[in-house]
């Protein structure tokens, strides 16, 4: 039954995200977001560091795919959000260096956010963290 029992899962590992060129993809995840190469799987799969415990597997896809998709109201929905120091000045910097980045939203209690595309056309939500 659902709320009556603890969950069994500790934490997210890893997440999978598909990527049309492992290589470009990487590189737009270390020069921007500051990730640390972990290392080069084989040429398919890339692991990314986010931190001691948590990383990112940028995987090879057949064709061009991408991990957005459409929620039943018509919005297109991501499947991660990161939460990110120094919010503004990186929303910045990811403009002037040619990201693909949305304008900052002001969530009232659950923060400010923007969205920003990786070459794959991932949709990132970037978020500044809890309100204090």
């Amino acid at each position: 039954m659902i709320g009556q029992t603890m969950s069994v899962v500790k934490r997210i590992e890893c997440v999978y995200l598909p990527a049309t060129n492992t290589e470009e993809s990487s590189k737009w995840y270390i020069n921007h977001l500051g990730m640390k190469l972990l290392r080069a799987v084989d040429e398919n799969q890339v692991q990314l560091g986010i931190s001691p415990e948590q990383t990112i597997f940028l995987i090879k896809s057949k064709e061009p795919i991408n991990v957005t998709y459409t929620e039943i109201n018509g919005s297109e929905q991501c499947i991660l959000t990161m939460e990110v120091g120094n919010f503004e000045e990186l929303h910045s910097k990811m403009k002037m260096n040619g990201a693909h980045v949305t304008d900052i939203e002001d969530n009232g209690g659950c923060g400010r956010n923007f969205f920003a595309y990786d070459p794959a056309g991932n949709k990132i939500d970037i978020w500044s963290g809890w309100p204090k």
